[in-house]
C-alpha cells in the first residue's frame, strides 16, 4: 500500500510538471506572437503556427495522464481537485494557442505600413496578458492561491483598458470608412487578447478550487482573501 502511494504521488507530481511545461510553451508561443506583431516577422509568425500542434499534442496527452489516474487510483479530496484542475487548465491552454494563432495570422495578412501594432493598448493588454498567464501556471504548479489571486488584480486593469479601448475601435471602425480594415483587424487583436486574458483567470480560479475546495465565483471577498 506504502508503494502504490508513493507511485500515485509521483505521478501526480510528474502531471503537475508536465501542465507547467504546457503552460510555459503557450506563454512562449504568446511572447513572441506579440512580438512578432511588433516587428512584422511574418516568416516567425508562420513557424509560431506550425508550433500550436506541440500544444495540441499535450492537451491530448495530459488528459490521457489524468483519465488513468482516475481509473487506476481513484483520487479523492484534494488529489481528485488537483487531477480536475489539470484537465481544466490544459483546455485552457490549449484555447490560449488557439487565440495566439489568431494574432499570427494577423500578422500575415497586415501590410506593412499597417499601424496596428503601434496602438499603445496593444502593448499594454499583451503585457498584462502575459503576466496573468504566468501567474496563472505558476500558481499551479506551486499551489499558490496567493498568486493566483494576484491574476485576478492584474485582470482589473487589463479590463479596464480593453473597456475603454474596444467601443472607441468600434465607433472609428463605423464613422471613418478609411480606417474600417485596419480598425477591424485591432478589434480582432484585442478581442483576442481579452479571450486571453479570460483563459489566465479561468485558471487561477481552477488553482483557487484545487487548493481550496470551493469555487472562487461563490465566495465572497473575505473568502477570497483568506485564502492561501
Amino acid at each position: 500500500m506504502e508503494h502504490q502511494h508513493k507511485k500515485f504521488e509521483q505521478e501526480l507530481s510528474d502531471l503537475r510538471e508536465k501542465v507547467g511545461q504546457m503552460g510555459e510553451l503557450a506563454i512562449d508561443q504568446l511572447r513572441h506572437a506579440l512580438r512578432d506583431l511588433t516587428d512584422h516577422d511574418v516568416s516567425n509568425a508562420r513557424r509560431l503556427i506550425e508550433r500550436d500542434a506541440s500544444l495540441n499534442r499535450l492537451d491530448v496527452e495530459i488528459e490521457e495522464r489524468c483519465l488513468q489516474l482516475l481509473a487506476l487510483h481513484q483520487p479523492v479530496a484534494a488529489d481528485l481537485r488537483t487531477v480536475a484542475a489539470a484537465m481544466k487548465i490544459t483546455t485552457e491552454l490549449e484555447r490560449v494557442g488557439d487565440r495566439v494563432v489568431n494574432i499570427c495570422e494577423a500578422i500575415h495578412d497586415r501590410e506593412e505600413d499597417d499601424a496596428v501594432a503601434a496602438h499603445a493598448e496593444i502593448a499594454e493588454m499583451g503585457s498584462l496578458a502575459v503576466t496573468m498567464l504566468a501567474d496563472s501556471v505558476a500558481a499551479f504548479t506551486q499551489r499558490d492561491a496567493a498568486m493566483a489571486r494576484r491574476v485576478f488584480a492584474t485582470d482589473k486593469q487589463f479590463d479596464a483598458i480593453y473597456g475603454a479601448a474596444f467601443p472607441r475601435v468600434i465607433a472609428i471602425r463605423t464613422a471613418d470608412t478609411a480606417k474600417a480594415a485596419q480598425e477591424a483587424k485591432l478589434a480582432f487583436l484585442l478581442r483576442d487578447l481579452n479571450e486571453i486574458s479570460e483563459h489566465a483567470t479561468n485558471i487561477a480560479e481552477a488553482v483557487i478550487f484545487m487548493v481550496a475546495g470551493k469555487d472562487p465565483t461563490h465566495m465572497d471577498l473575505h473568502e477570497r482573501r483568506s485564502i492561501g
